[in-house]
């Protein structure tokens, strides 16, 4: 047994210390209890990626330990870490190399045997800091749905290298993870591997009755645990991160639309009280905000008053560049605004992403500040080099239905 294990771990055995060897012992002697077997059933994927750490999640059909090996690439085999017996798996990869590309292999045990065979194989891209100032990532929303505009807009996005992915919300349409195989982890099951999503939340993902008493622990099961977020604010409500020379600030106004048990947005809140702070220490050339219901719109749900009344004063006194949107089902893009009125120098500019895949809306009126209305699915490619960003949004045939430049 021994020799066996100095031989299946060979490149990173003689860099555990001693309690690590007879763990890896343990762990064997126990492997070869019969009829035992394990597959992954979801992932896996890749989730809350920063300059120095990720998460690397999968579920597997039973409860089983596992195996990752990762490490700047090529060197996948550098370093290891283990899971406890479970079939929900999040490994978490401390001490990374930033901007750089980690490979990682994950290892399952095999039927009646000692042995453990790799289950999947995949990379992931470190952050960069502020002096590296260009990044560029695909944002969208609305998608739950495991329609075939939702199919076929996901093999457009995988014809992209995005950093990461922003999801305005309404992952899953009922919210239950029982369908979110088949509306989010299979659709882009290509793309999670070696992408992070950061996932906004919508009114669905608080389950259908978002507005009764019974949904208190809705987001507690069917949510939470199976999604990792930065440790900061309260996740996965709010939180920020940064990426190269930008910031992205994740707000949950649901409470806007009636959802019951989502944080408050009101003058008084922590969410707000949260967010001034946050914008205050904000010394990024761009900052960007990302949430569900929508402040300016004029698609089928509208504009939401109290979200004009309380989050666009802070966008425009610390000098928010844009906000993304979703809830209505169609393509908005506003001109820059303060205070409901154009202001080319030091307006916030809102965008409407709500086409990921569910049905469409249409115009429910017009506004002078609405420079772009499309009902059509899409989704929005962002490149930002220094003081320069370019977003390119397309619909699901890869066509360009609309562009948005801006120079700092």
């Amino acid at each position: 047994m021994m020799k066996f294990i100095l031989c299946c771990f060979c490149s990173c055995c003689y860099r555990l210390p001693v309690t690590g060897y007879w763990l890896l012992l343990f762990l064997f002697c126990f492997l070869s209890l019969p009829g035992f077997s394990a597959e992954i059933l979801r992932g896996p994927y890749v989730e809350s990626v920063s300059h120095e750490m990720a998460v690397v999640r999968f579920r597997t059909d039973v409860s089983t330990i596992s195996w990752l090996k990762y490490g700047a690439h090529p060197d996948c085999d550098k370093f290891m870490t283990v899971s406890a017996e479970t079939s929900e798996h999040v490994l978490p990869l401390f001490g990374l190399l930033q901007d750089t590309t980690h490979c990682y292999r994950i290892y399952l045990p095999v039927e009646n045997s000692t042995n453990v065979y790799k289950a999947s194989e995949n990379v992931f891209r470190t952050f960069r800091k502020d002096d590296k100032p260009f990044l560029n990532f695909i944002a969208f929303g609305d998608s739950g749905s495991g329609s075939d505009a939702q199919h076929e807009l996901a093999k457009q996005m995988e014809k992209f290298e995005p950093d990461f992915f922003l999801h305005t919300g309404d992952l899953i349409e009922s919210g239950l993870d029982s369908d979110a195989d088949k509306q989010y982890f299979m659709p882009y099951k290509n793309m999670i591997a070696k992408y992070p999503f950061f996932l906004g939340l919508g009114n669905h993902d608080y389950g259908k009755n978002f507005k009764e008493e019974e949904s208190k622990d809705f987001l507690r099961r069917n949510y939470v645990p199976f999604h990792s977020f930065p440790l900061n604010g309260l996740p996965p409500h709010y939180y920020y991160f940064d990426q190269g020379n930008a910031r992205f600030i994740c707000l949950d106004n649901n409470s806007s639309y009636e959802a019951m048990w989502a944080p408050p947005i009101d003058k008084d809140s922590k969410q707000i009280k949260w967010l001034e702070q946050i914008l205050s220490k904000t010394k990024t050339t761009w900052k960007f905000v990302y949430l569900h219901i929508p402040a300016y719109s004029t698609g089928l749900h509208g504009s939401m008053e109290s979200v004009r009344e309380v989050l666009s004063p802070l966008f425009e006194k610390y000098g928010v560049d844009v906000v993304f949107q979703g809830h209505d089902h169609n393509y908005e893009r506003t001109a820059p605004l303060k205070a409901g009125v154009k202001s080319e120098l030091e307006g916030v500019i809102y965008v409407t992403l709500g086409g990921g895949g569910r049905p469409l809306y249409f115009q429910r009126g017009t506004d002078e500040w609405s420079k772009k209305f499309l009902a059509v699915h899409h989704f929005a490619f962002i490149e930002i080099k220094e003081k320069n960003l370019l977003m390119k949004v397309f619909d699901k045939d890869g066509n360009v239905i609309d562009t948005l430049e801006i120079q700092k």
